[in-house]
């Protein structure tokens, strides 16, 4: 009778998998497209400080370009520059998709806060962020700005943060040349404050021609090289700052996105009179946007968490204080506004935040500037603690529930498996370790890491997926198939349970990472975005045990009826050979 009833719940086991799998793959799907910034929709209060304007600020984006990759490259103009300049290497947080970093970099919110997809969009998909900008901020101080670049800028940036634009409905060599050529003129006129150019052909270039180490790539390097060469002689750095900068890079097979070294480290190089040559400490994407404003005297993005590069270019003691009190009164009110969001509107910060803040600012008035200034700093790095600390707590209050119940599951699993293990409990472990190895062996053939930057085709990635599971599966059953003749099983039900065994265990096995994606992260993305390398595991593995479940449903069939099939030859053979001893195959195997 347990024989019967495990097939049956074998059935049953696979099928609500299946169902679950397809249902929590549609949620996940959905949260990460129509996932909101905590800041979405929140008026953070701004300032409208005012200090000397050190320098008129040219933004140079090369998209595209890895640290590694622009220390390899054979271009001329950047090399000088970035040896007369000061240069530094850059971390992104991933998700270092094009968009998300982008915005990063003129709001100087993460990608968690910037308003910005979470992965890149069609233009017509996008929406335009909330999210207060360098932009923003120049125009409160009545200086004007112009962003060049393609045509997603459009759809990022509110229109009334920017005097003149200057979009291109393409991206490679011609669009950079366009771009470039309107860009001129503006350099050399003194009609701006802020101007952000933005180049795509090296992004192109990897994207679609091979990655960072093709021939194509070189090319548009050596043409992107030449163009800054353009642009730096339009630009009288006297009385600008030339900063050039990346969003993200690639690796070395075009994949991007995700935490490698190649796509999350990128060069920083500005050229100019104020700017205090050498090579600098590592920086983050956030500090790029607080350090823009404070060149062009003006109060940093709301939504900013990054400091500013005091150290790279000459501003006074006095202007640096004021500059970083603004910094800091800018922080605590991010950190309040991000509290209230995440634990609630009674949620509240340690008193010390603002005192200490009103203490500096005392300092000051003091005219004891050196004392204001380290406060400030103190009371900046203070509050970025807090906020890190109530997602981690938060994050952690969410974790053991689910943690409890991720146990149970899997154990409660490991039962089943075990009360149903039948008599070929061995020849279904073979088969199982056959099957999830050749899965990652036709993995690794096909060119591919264990990063989400090799998930950039998600049109393709189920159908990907299904492939070398498929195959795996079916490699397995075969093995399966092949060693229950060798044992000679001719009952059904056993083979039939045995097949079905087969299909709970491998399903069981890709689920794994399954069950951790969801202790760490939930169902869905929520309110923050969690680790890129749980999300790989997360993504892969839906699609992994769907597939398995599927297949778990209707392998045993075959594998029972072909047994059967070879079973009855077997015997209607040995009949036409009476007297011949029927051999014992392999007695061992039979467990």
């Amino acid at each position: 009778m347990w024989k019967y009833l495990s097939i049956i719940l074998s059935i049953i086991i696979l099928t609500v998998v299946i169902g679950v799998t397809i249902f929590w793959a549609q949620a996940f799907y959905r949260s990460v497209n129509n996932y909101q910034s905590p800041l979405s929709k929140v008026n953070l209060p701004t300032q409208e400080l005012v200090l000397p304007q050190t320098a008129r600020v040219v933004v140079v984006l090369i998209s595209g370009l890895g640290y590694n990759t622009s220390q390899t490259l054979d271009w001329p103009v950047f090399r000088q520059l970035a040896q007369t300049g000061a240069n530094a290497l850059v971390y992104s947080s991933p998700p270092s998709y094009s968009q998300t970093a982008a915005v990063t970099l003129v709001t100087g919110a993460p990608p968690e806060l910037n308003g910005a997809p979470v992965t890149d969009n069609p233009v017509e998909a996008l929406s335009v962020t909330d999210i207060d900008t360098i932009f923003a901020r120049a125009r409160v101080s009545h200086q004007r700005t112009v962003l060049l670049g393609p045509a997603e800028w459009r759809r990022l940036i509110p229109r009334n943060h920017l005097d003149e634009t200057v979009f291109i409905n393409a991206s490679g060599q011609e669009a950079d040349q366009a771009i470039v050529e309107a860009a001129l003129p503006i350099l050399k006129s003194n009609n701006f404050d802020l101007i952000f150019i933005n180049l795509t052909q090296l992004d192109f270039a990897a994207k679609h021609q091979g990655g960072p180490e093709s021939n194509a790539y070189l090319q548009a390097a050596s043409r992107a090289d030449n163009l800054l060469g353009q642009i730096n002689q339009a630009t009288d750095t006297r009385h600008s700052v030339l900063m050039i900068l990346s969003d993200h890079g690639y690796t070395s097979s075009g994949g991007y996105g995700g935490a490698e070294p190649e796509v999350t480290q990128q060069p920083l190089v500005i050229v100019g009179d104020s700017i205090i040559p050498g090579t600098y400490s590592d920086i983050r994407h956030t500090d790029i946007a607080p350090t823009i404003t404070t060149l062009l005297g003006t109060a940093p993005p709301a939504a900013a968490r990054g400091r500013i590069l005091f150290e790279m270019f000459r501003l006074n003691e006095q202007a640096q204080t004021t500059a970083q009190l603004a910094l800091a009164q800018q922080r605590v009110a991010l950190a309040y506004a991000y509290v209230t969001r995440i634990l609630g509107p009674e949620a509240t910060l340690p008193v010390t935040l603002l005192t200490d803040l009103a203490l500096a600012q005392t300092t000051f008035t003091q005219n004891n500037v050196s004392g204001a200034l380290q406060l400030a700093l103190l009371n900046q790095e203070n509050a970025d603690i807090q906020m890190d600390a109530i997602k981690y707590n938060r994050i952690q209050s969410e974790q053991w529930p689910r943690l409890a119940l991720t146990l149970f599951l899997v154990i409660l699993w490991g039962i089943i498996l075990w009360r149903r293990r039948g008599p070929h409990a061995g020849l279904i472990i073979v088969a199982t370790v056959v099957t999830i190895g050749l899965y990652h062996i036709l993995y690794q053939l096909q060119g591919y890491t264990y990063s989400i930057s090799d998930l950039n085709n998600f049109v393709d990635l189920p159908f990907d997926v299904a492939r070398r599971t498929a195959v795996s599966m079916l490699a397995g059953g075969g093995l399966l198939l092949v060693l229950l003749m060798l044992v000679s099983e001719d009952d059904w039900v056993i083979l039939l349970g045995t097949g079905y065994g087969f299909g709970v265990l491998v399903t069981l096995i890709y689920a794994l990472p399954l069950f951790w994606a969801f202790w760490q992260n939930g169902l869905t993305v929520s309110w923050y975005l969690p680790a890129v390398n749980t999300v790989f595991w997360q993504v892969t593995s839906l699609f992994e045990v769907m597939i398995a479940a599927i297949l778990g449903l209707l392998l045993p069939w075959p594998i029972m009826v072909l047994n059967l099939l070879v079973n009855w030859v077997k015997r209607y053979l040995d009949k036409e050979r009476p007297g011949r001893p029927e051999p014992d195959v392999l007695p061992g195997l039979r467990l």
